[in-house]
């Protein structure tokens, strides 16, 4: 009876730890099949801070409205959409004035990450010495950058403002409730009461669009007036000076690998050639009809003409040193005119523009 009874024992000690080593099977399993638990990488809101180089830079001053004045890095840009400003208030013993210009030895400090990623700051300050405009525009050493927002006549109510490119060199900044305009030929700033958005009402294809305009002006001078010039295309005129389109742009571009909205569509089309005949034009739809006018042009433009044109858009015509970065954009008289990065390619560069697009805004092509 004793024996049956240990047996019974020994077999149910055994199922229990059959059943015991299966569990430790079971989770072994479970825990090899899942993701390792990683620790989380620390995380951190701060910015790296390193010492720089000593450097000497171009500074502009300006202040808006009521706002602390605050100096304007023309010198020093590491990004294509960035320029570093500092406060004005610690060269206060130097009179520093809205519209001044400066240049300035100095230690940098860089600040590298954080939520604000890369910015300059003056760790010593050396030498400081106003200069004339004149020489302040001439020792700029801006990017000149492949971002088409650098190329097309674009302005906002931000009112400060560099261009510097073939068909659009100038700075503009606030000086208390005027606004200054700085040509590199001139050591003269001229000064405008208002930086002002002009605002057209379109109809296109039965739609109500709104052309949006920004000029720095004087108080006297009409809307009617700036948009009749601006139509015109003349030279300078002495009340207004034409900063830029507003969005949606008049035309279609790409910037930062995004097509931006625009009023009309734009169709921009390449042929790479040796020597072609330098060429910039404008074509109403109705002259490319006029086979004189059509057989005058180069038989590559009449190939493709004959192949991607509708008949129904303006067709503009440019030869010369261009390839696919040639970018079409307006200069300050608001005329078009195409620039290329790259000067040692050439061809020619069809662009077609929908019809009515001539009907609002300067026809001229820029020399």
């Amino acid at each position: 009876m004793k024996m049956k009874k240990y047996k019974t024992i020994s077999i149910t000690l055994g199922i229990i730890l059959l059943i015991f080593f299966l569990i430790i099977l079971v989770y072994k399993a479970i825990q090899g099949s899942a993701p390792p638990v990683v620790p989380p990488l620390p995380q951190t809101d701060y910015a790296t801070i390193t010492d720089g180089e000593i450097r000497q830079d171009v500074v502009l001053c300006y202040q808006h409205g009521e706002e602390e004045k605050m100096l304007i890095n023309l010198s020093y840009q590491n990004s294509e959409n960035w320029l570093d400003i500092y406060p004005a208030q610690p060269f206060a013993a130097y009179d520093i004035q809205a519209g001044d210009f400066a240049v300035m030895n100095y230690q940098a400090e860089y600040s590298v990450g954080g939520e604000d990623g890369h910015h300059q700051y003056i760790k010593q300050l050396g030498d400081f010495h106003q200069i004339q405009a004149a020489e302040a525009l001439s020792k700029r050493n801006l990017k000149i950058t492949s971002d088409i927002w650098h190329t097309v006549r674009t302005a906002d109510s931000y009112p400060v403002r560099i261009y510097q490119n073939r068909y659009a060199d100038f700075i503009m900044i606030p000086d208390q409730k005027q606004y200054k305009l700085f040509l590199p030929a001139s050591d003269k700033a001229l000064n405008f009461d208002e930086y002002r958005q002009v605002t057209k009402e379109l109809t296109i294809g039965g739609e109500t669009k709104m052309l949006r305009m920004w000029v720095l002006c004087k108080a006297g001078v009409s809307d009617a007036e700036i948009c009749s010039t601006l139509y015109q295309g003349t030279a300078e005129h002495p009340d207004f000076f034409f900063v830029g389109y507003d969005l949606p742009y008049p035309f279609s571009f790409t910037a930062s690998g995004m097509e931006q909205e625009s009023l009309y569509h734009m169709q921009k089309i390449v042929i790479p050639k040796e020597a072609p005949e330098n060429k910039s034009c404008h074509f109403m739809a109705q002259e490319l009809e006029n086979p004189e006018v059509f057989t005058a042009l180069p038989i590559e433009i009449q190939q493709e003409l004959i192949t991607t044109w509708n008949h129904k858009d303006d067709v503009l015509l440019f030869g010369g040193n261009y390839d696919d970065s040639a970018q079409l954009t307006f200069n300050d008289d608001n005329q078009l005119a195409l620039v290329s990065e790259n000067t040692e390619a050439s061809g020619y560069v069809l662009i077609y523009l929908e019809s009515g697009f001539f009907d609002n805004i300067c026809s001229g092509i820029a020399e």
